[in-house]
């Protein structure tokens, strides 16, 4: 199992309850997340102090995961890396979760911390993976040798891309709810 980071009692922001959102775009923008997320996760609680940056947030990841030819499973897969690589609790426990809503089995969740070779996934799921958790280690070691083999497995520009947006995503969630020690939801 992937192991459990410290995640602190309190944020260094005040999380905006729903009930207290008294601005009309902030009301609608809350409606809108319990809609598709069947609650307000933390994340954008804390985000709600900024309406617009929230708003921005939630189309970034409506485009970046719901959208486009790359299977959901891999992109949760590759958050759950991502935010591992980077220490990221929040983020490995919300994904994992989402992982495990999708039916994807526990010991495959667990792998995705470890050895990605032991798993059962598609090669070039692991390669993805892979690719995945460098990146957010050390984006520059990323070779065109490592793009190569993503072409290989069959990855063509825009999957190339919408992998590289699943990355970015994340490796900017992570930092975010690291610097304010935003608390994974109960």
């Amino acid at each position: 199992m992937i192991a459990a980071l410290d995640v602190p009692a309190t944020a260094r922001v005040r999380l905006v309850e729903p009930a207290a959102a008294t601005d009309p775009e902030l009301a609608a923008l809350f409606r809108r997340i319990e809609e598709q997320f069947g609650g307000v996760p933390n994340l954008f609680k804390a985000l709600a102090h900024r309406p617009a940056i929230l708003r921005a947030t939630l189309d970034k990841v409506a485009a970046t995961m719901h959208e486009g030819t790359v299977d959901r499973q891999l992109k949760e897969m590759m958050a759950v890396v991502v935010a591992d690589a980077r220490g990221c609790a929040y983020c490995v426990g919300a994904h994992a979760m989402a992982l495990r809503r999708l039916g994807v089995p526990e010991e495959t969740i667990a792998l995705l911390a470890g050895d990605l070779a032991q798993s059962a996934l598609p090669p070039a799921w692991i390669e993805v993976l892979e690719v995945s958790r460098a990146a957010a280690r050390d984006v520059h070691g990323i070779t065109y040798a490592r793009f190569a083999r993503l072409r290989a497995r069959g990855f063509e520009d825009a999957a190339l891309v919408e992998l590289a947006s699943v990355m970015d995503l994340f490796m900017s969630l992570s930092f975010f709810l690291d610097l304010l020690k935003v608390p994974l939801d109960e």
